[in-house]
């Protein structure tokens, strides 16, 4: 099973029968507005749909934490629908998404206060962008900026504010970046945090924008910009590019464009150069996916994962990580006896491993019918699970239980090399393995009754 999150975060929360209220889920726009009007409340929409059951279930777990409770009762009317459903595909058409698995936080008018990607178990994270939301219901709104654009406004000032408006909502601005840029004087293109904010918000490197700061500012000022700035604000100014230019490769399904981005997403890492060449080819592998190039991505991905993945060994991936403890620990701050500090998680870079190995397992089950491609993909499964299974052994000093997800991946590629009785014996597997992390189990046992009867 493809696992979507990247970190492994060790949460600590009473999981009991409260839970966020939700509406009907056929309850149309029209009728959410008007409750939440009426209540003074503002609006949750989650949006899922069916391809992917364990992302349902791990946001099911999050929603039905006691903190999120009485949050959303007092100030959201909430509604979890599936964009699979004709009242799902309206609600995600009308504020523009694409896919699923997402949550919005809306006021009544429909302008998009905070906007959160994805699904997670941690009740916290709902409860802090539902803080964010809250906290910009007296703002000035989305559609106000939109009337004023759609009326002429062009000021820089205006612009300016009204970029930061979307990205906070996190929508495209590339037009409105170029139109930015276009109106402030060329001598602008030297200033500091002009060139600062202009790359923050992710100029793509086929913009008009990229190309003339590219053309018209100091290199030494370029170089200034990264060197002088924090090391987040300059992961988030590499971050935004990075992903607004592949967002457009994909959607113009430019290949020329995707190679631009994943050169550029190399330098990034330098000098590591081993690191920056495994994410040029990662950025590439992402590409051929997206846009569905079956051809380039099955020959690009057995060339990744015999480069970079299959040779790794255990020992190597303990040491990463005892490293990267070490490293956190000498930075926590000194605390008096009787101090009270949140505990912080740390995310094990061996988890980057046996998760690539994992998710292009998955992706080549997804795709591939020859049975040397799926042997191969079970052999990367293969691989993912002894990595796991080797560094949570090392970490806990006793047996790995498995991880549910890369079991599942193992168990659905026998299923499809026709090797049903050990598919059913795998995923048996996962799914105890699954109910022993005390997380719902449902999807797991559908399919296993699925291999059961032939029928997956």
């Amino acid at each position: 099973m493809k696992l979507l999150l990247l970190s492994i975060t060790l949460i600590l929360a009473n999981i009991c029968q409260a839970q966020i209220n939700f509406v009907a889920p056929e309850t149309s726009w029209e009728q959410l507005s008007k409750r939440a009007k009426a209540e003074k409340k503002l609006i949750f929409i989650h949006l899922e749909d069916s391809k992917c059951e364990q992302c349902n279930e791990v946001a099911t777990q999050g929603f039905s934490n006691s903190l999120l409770k009485e949050k959303f009762e007092n100030n959201f009317v909430s509604i979890r629908s599936n964009v699979e459903t004709e009242n799902g595909r309206k609600l995600a058409e009308k504020f523009q998404i694409r896919g699923a698995l997402l949550s919005l936080f809306v006021d009544g008018d429909g302008n998009i206060l905070n906007r959160y990607n994805g699904s997670t178990n941690s009740a916290m994270i709902y409860a802090e962008h539902a803080d964010a939301a809250l906290g910009r219901r007296g703002a000035k709104k989305l559609l106000d900026y939109d009337k004023e654009y759609s009326s002429g406004e062009r000021g820089g000032q205006f612009l300016k504010e009204y970029i930061l408006k979307r990205r906070e909502a996190k929508l495209p601005a590339n037009q409105l970046l170029d139109e930015y840029v276009t109106s402030l004087p060329v001598d602008s293109l030297n200033n500091f945090q002009t060139i600062k904010f202009i790359y923050l918000q992710g100029p793509s490197l086929d913009s008009e924008t990229y190309k003339k700061i590219r053309t018209n500012t100091r290199p030494t000022l370029l170089d200034s910009i990264y060197r002088l700035s924090s090391k987040n604000d300059a992961i988030a100014m590499n971050n935004s590019i990075i992903g607004s230019t592949f967002r457009n490769a994909v959607v113009k399904k430019d290949v020329q464009l995707a190679h631009q981005v994943a050169q550029f997403t190399r330098t990034s890492y330098m000098p590591d150069d081993n690191l920056g060449t495994r994410a040029f080819h990662n950025t590439m592998l992402n590409y051929y996916h997206a846009v569905k190039d079956t051809v380039n991505y099955m020959s690009e991905v057995i060339m990744f994962i015999n480069r970079y993945y299959l040779n790794v060994k255990i020992d190597s991936l303990i040491a990463m990580d005892d490293l990267e403890v070490k490293k956190m620990m000498a930075q926590r701050p000194n605390f008096k006896e009787g101090n009270v500090t949140q505990s912080f998680g740390i995310a094990p870079p061996s988890q980057y491993f046996h998760l690539e190995l994992n998710n292009q397992a998955w992706r080549v089950y997804e795709w591939a019918n020859s049975k040397e491609m799926l042997e191969r993909a079970l052999t990367w499964s293969q691989k993912s699970m002894e990595l796991f299974d080797a560094v949570m052994a090392h970490k806990t000093q006793k047996p790995s239980t498995g991880n549910p997800g890369y079991l599942d991946t193992y168990a659905h590629i026998l299923y499809k090399l026709d090797r049903r009785t050990e598919a059913v014996e795998w995923q048996t597997k996962a799914l105890e393995a699954q109910r022993a992390t005390g997380m719902t189990s449902n999807s797991f046992e559908s399919t296993l009754n699925k291999m059961k009867s032939g029928t997956l």
